[in-house]
């Protein structure tokens, strides 16, 4: 994965007109050497909004908003650094610039985009032209799907044939291997084959717009799979990927929240009714990476579920999977749904207002936590209520948020009838039991032990995370224990790419042999959502370094992400000494005379005078 250069980063405001970019978006008027608008980010009417011609800077007299190109498209389309990047750089017909020590990019990932996107060109098509359209067209009417709605959401027609999508491609042999990659085409006994037959069909977008799979709805009520996915690709993952993501970016004009619904219906209708900050998983449980995505788009997140036991099922593995993750300034709540409804139903029936005073009137996330574990035991009782107070316990141990903690077991106390210290010696004892005869670990913390975890890989060739090793004086010992200090940094940027920063880049490229992970660092920085998978991919060609790197992935650290960037920053400043100090070993081993030394020496003592 290749990172945008920085020159080309810092030369863009030079390329571009930043007025012509905001005025795209918000209507600009010439008010002496500056363009006022009313503030698109705090409302209003009056013109508090200033855009500079020649400074390329915009700032908000009320309240406070300001910065360059970059910063206005990220806040006003809702997109991560990069994705801005990309988009100023389209509309302008910029060419972006990539570091040349970067990563070339895998040829065959803009070949699937591309082709992903004449196959959504193909099922448009299929709905307006195909003799076999009209259960679609009907099935579409009967829903409330507008036309304009239709052509928000690239809606489109699998034909019932077999091989309609097979033909249009055949000319191309390179064209019929991808799509079979991409699981479109599938080899049967009788031969290749349509995925897709028969069904109303759903592109699904990652967060820049790009195609990257398909769904596909059948008809018929009775039908075994009501809904398909087209099979998870290299630039398909369905555990990070949100059905609606892009549109609600690109359609909401702020996301004070994002609903999270279970099908593509769901997304479309309330689209269709006028709400439009929603997204849906793609036929799978919530998982982490879809919570980190959310986390970076809103500060509030709604879980919507049918009101039945199985949507109050996925509900609670929703709320198991959200407790970890919680952290300040982000709110979880959860919409229950009246039996029999979902969104897509009782939007129709009652009307956007009042489904949005639904939404309003969600559950926070300990409301609902309490209400799960009240009803699976008899509160009356002091069993009940005992158990009661085991179950939450469990629950409230596994946030890492301790502010939300405490208040959980406040909470907690109020319930049950009891003081807080007696409810946390019950709360103390759990987390004592879970942790059994395991040792208590030092500050900060280490989640596998340097030595042992160097000592279990004696055989293997740590060298080869550096590309251009040196010959080393370090002592043996000494270079064994930075390995495995470098190992587990490199452990840690798997599991948590949030800790990439410019900062940390320009450190580690300080360290000696540490190529590697200067490169994970990089990669991670361009998309902090990416998969561990997709930050070792560039390395396949070195297979002694992939086979490594892969072992690592599998040490799952379980920390919250401040500690572990506590651990991460700890580790690398553990580096940087020990690094300084035997430079300065060597430099007085080296110097020739004892003038020189007594010099060096000197050096020393100043800087520890300065500190």
């Amino acid at each position: 994965m290749p990172y945008i250069s920085q020159s080309f980063i810092d030369d863009l405001p030079n390329q571009i007109d930043l007025v012509d970019l905001v005025n795209k978006r918000v209507p600009l008027k010439k008010t002496g050497s500056d363009y006022r608008a009313p503030c698109p980010f705090h409302g209003g009417k009056n013109s508090n909004f200033s855009v500079n011609v020649h400074k390329q800077f915009y700032h908000c007299f009320k309240c406070g908003e300001s910065g360059g190109a970059i910063s206005f498209i990220q806040k006003f389309d809702n997109l991560n650094f990069v994705e801005a990047i990309e988009t100023i750089a389209s509309e302008f017909g910029l060419a972006i610039e990539y570091d040349s020590n970067s990563k070339p990019i895998d040829p065959r990932l803009e070949r699937y985009r591309v082709l992903s996107k004449k196959v959504g060109e193909f099922y448009i098509a299929q709905l307006r032209n195909s003799p076999a359209k009209d259960k679609a067209v009907t099935y579409a009417k009967a829903r409330g799907i507008s036309g304009v709605i239709a052509k928000r959401f690239e809606l489109g027609f699998a034909p019932p044939s077999n091989k309609d999508l097979l033909l249009h491609f055949e000319n191309s042999e390179q064209d019929i291997l991808d799509l079979k990659t991409l699981g479109l085409i599938k080899e049967g006994q009788y031969g290749d084959y349509d995925f897709f037959r028969d069904r109303l069909m759903f592109p699904i977008h990652n967060a820049k717009g790009d195609i990257i799979a398909f769904g596909g709805r059948a008809f018929e009520r009775d039908i075994k799979a009501k809904y398909l996915n087209s099979s998870e690709s290299t630039i398909f993952s369905k555990s990070r990927e949100l059905y609606g993501l892009h549109h609600a970016r690109k359609y909401s004009r702020s996301i004070n929240h994002i609903l999270v619904v279970e099908g593509y219906m769901d997304v479309v209708a309330l689209h269709q009714a006028g709400i439009t900050n929603v997204v849906a998983t793609l036929g799978t449980a919530t998982t982490s990476e879809h919570l980190q995505i959310l986390m970076r788009t809103t500060n509030v997140v709604v879980f919507c579920f049918d009101g039945d036991e199985a949507g109050r099922a996925a509900a609670w593995k929703a709320l198991k999977i959200t407790l970890p993750m919680i952290k300040a300034g982000i709110t979880f709540k959860f919409l229950f749904l009246p039996d029999g409804e979902d969104p897509d139903t009782l939007v129709k029936k009652e009307s956007t207002k009042a489904f949005e005073q639904r939404i309003d009137k969600a559950q926070p996330l300990s409301k609902f936590l309490f209400d799960h574990i009240k009803s699976e035991v008899d509160f009356d009782t002091i069993e009940g209520k005992t158990l009661f107070l085991e179950k939450v316990a469990v629950l409230i141990k596994s946030i890492n948020y301790e502010i939300y903690q405490q208040q959980l077991i406040e909470g907690l106390a109020q319930i049950v009838g009891q003081s807080i210290e007696q409810v946390l010696l019950i709360f103390n004892d759990k987390q004592s039991q879970s942790q059994g005869s395991s040792q208590v670990q030092e500050q900060p913390p280490v989640y596998f032990d340097i030595e042992s975890e160097y000592a279990e890989n004696r055989d293997m060739d740590f060298s080869e995370f550096s590309e251009y090793s040196q010959v080393e004086t370090t002592p043996v010992v000494m270079r064994a224990n930075i390995k495995a200090l470098m190992a587990k940094m490199i452990t840690l940027v798997l599991n948590y790419p949030v800790l990439a920063d410019a900062t940390v880049e320009v450190r580690v490229r300080n360290i000696e042999n540490s190529q590697v992970l200067l490169e994970l660092i990089r990669s991670a920085q361009i998309d902090v959502d990416t998969s561990q998978a997709d930050l070792i991919k560039p390395f396949q060609s070195q297979q002694g370094i992939f086979n490594r790197l892969n072992q690592l992935c599998t040490l799952e650290p379980f920390l919250s992400e401040s500690q572990a960037r506590e651990e991460f920053l700890f580790i690398l400043n553990t580096i940087e000494k020990q690094q300084s100090g035997e430079k300065l070993k060597t430099s007085i081993h080296q110097a020739h005379t004892l003038e020189e030394q007594q010099k060096i020496m000197q050096g020393i003592l100043k800087n520890k005078l300065k500190s």
